[in-house]
């Protein structure tokens, strides 16, 4: 009796064994990178080159951002002469890109931890799933907020927008000899509208005891050549970033329209400045090493175009440098002050106003630069510093590539 009781309670162990073996887990094919992540900390490398190509929405041979004079208008109007014209003549061109050319403001990187992501209410979550076998992919869904830097394409302003992701799809991974590392494929769903793109060689680290994960990837879906790398088909109209420019950074000393590495540029950008340059330093506070586009010097710098086609008596290098610049106009001014010709500038300003030939040997510029120029002082001659706004953005195609850094914090 006890012999078979034995056996039996034998063959029961044994299926329990059997059992509890064909219960037990599956090797895990993507260690420590299956599970919930959380994003922690995410880094962009932003750069964009300008593209000049037909089809593309925008082309031009050359993106240029033009500022018009705020007194234009009241100008023509005080002189009786075509607004159009004195449109023409005041517009000044701040800056120009062409094809090849860093888009304005690029490259650049943002960068954001913890706090800044809070900050700006971005919050992703990523579930990589294991792969069912070592020859297939794993899936993975990512979904919350994510930064996006949009146009609004009426005015060419960019801005910073945070919308939902809702994304997944099929990733691998293979591992390096650590077993903690190695290269992540990722490919979206393609019945999907997707925020990731598609790459092939993205980099990961994984700490499973610390719970955290690095992906790296290059996105270049929006390159019009290096697109080939991540997917088959390129569509002008759905791939094509625009890039945006309606705003400069002011020179927070002197208010004029300057540069981001100017270390004197206001941290805001603004379309309204005075327009300044080392090549104006006759008009400019002295010792400061550049003057203002002031009514004078451009009633001077004007002059130079007309005077180079006047044909009775044309304006000549006069100083020998081998160009027309400013410089030979004064000597030019000058001349007629001490002939007493009584000469004035394209739009009527006497040259004795504009130069100071008071002492014969040495004319000089008069610098009218301490203050604004006003409409009422044209019946007196005032000069001033002339103001101006930059009325039209700028729109110019680019190709993008992004260097994206994310830090994921396990979320179990």
């Amino acid at each position: 009796m006890n012999s078979k009781l034995f056996k039996t309670f034998s063959i029961l162990l044994a299926g329990v064994i059997v059992f509890s073996a064909c219960e037990k887990d599956d090797p895990v094919i993507y260690g420590d990178v299956v599970g919930t992540w959380n994003l922690s900390a995410l880094t962009g490398t932003y750069d964009r080159k300008v593209v000049t190509k037909e089809g593309a929405e925008y082309s031009a041979d050359s993106y240029d951002l033009v500022a018009s004079w705020d007194d234009a208008a009241g100008f023509a109007a005080a002189a009786g002469v075509d607004a159009a014209l004195v449109k023409s003549i005041t517009d000044f061109e701040l800056a120009s890109w062409e094809a090849g050319d860093n888009a304005p403001g690029f490259p650049t990187t943002n960068v954001f931890d913890a706090a800044a992501l809070a900050a700006l209410g971005i919050v992703m979550q990523g579930v990589f799933d294991d792969a069912p076998s070592k020859d297939k992919p794993g899936t993975y869904k990512i979904t919350g907020t994510y930064p996006s830097v949009r146009l609004n394409t009426e005015t060419c302003t960019p801005y910073l927008t945070v919308p939902q992701i809702n994304d997944q799809g099929n990733y691998t991974l293979t591992f390096d000899a650590t077993d903690a590392a190695g290269t992540i494929a990722l490919s979206p769903a393609t019945d999907l509208e997707q925020v990731l793109p598609p790459f092939p060689d993205g980099k990961f680290a994984v700490n499973g005891d610390a719970g955290t994960l690095n992906i790296d990837f290059l996105d270049r879906d929006s390159h019009g050549s290096r697109y080939s790398e991540v997917m088959a088909g390129w569509s002008e109209a759905d791939d094509r970033v625009i890039s945006g420019l309606s705003q400069l950074p002011v020179n927070t000393l002197g208010g004029f329209f300057t540069t981001p590495d100017d270390p004197n540029a206001s941290e805001e950008t603004s379309a309204s400045g005075y327009v300044a340059d080392a090549a104006l330093a006759p008009w400019g506070p002295e010792g400061a090493g550049f003057g203002y586009l002031t009514w004078y010097a451009f009633n001077i710098i004007l002059e130079i175009e007309v005077k180079a086609a006047d044909v009775k008596s044309p304006l000549t290098d006069l100083d020998g440098d081998g160009e027309l610049t400013p410089t030979d106009m004064i000597i030019y001014m000058h001349a007629d002050n001490l002939a007493g010709g009584g000469g004035t500038s394209y739009v009527g300003i006497p040259y004795a106003l504009l130069v100071d030939s008071s002492n014969p040997a040495a004319p000089a510029p008069v610098n009218d630069s301490a203050t604004d120029f006003a409409l009422s002082g044209l019946a007196t001659g005032a000069g001033g510093k002339m103001k101006f706004t930059i009325l039209s953005g700028l729109c110019m195609p680019v190709d993008e590539t992004i260097d994206f850094k994310s830090g994921w914090t396990s979320a179990e």
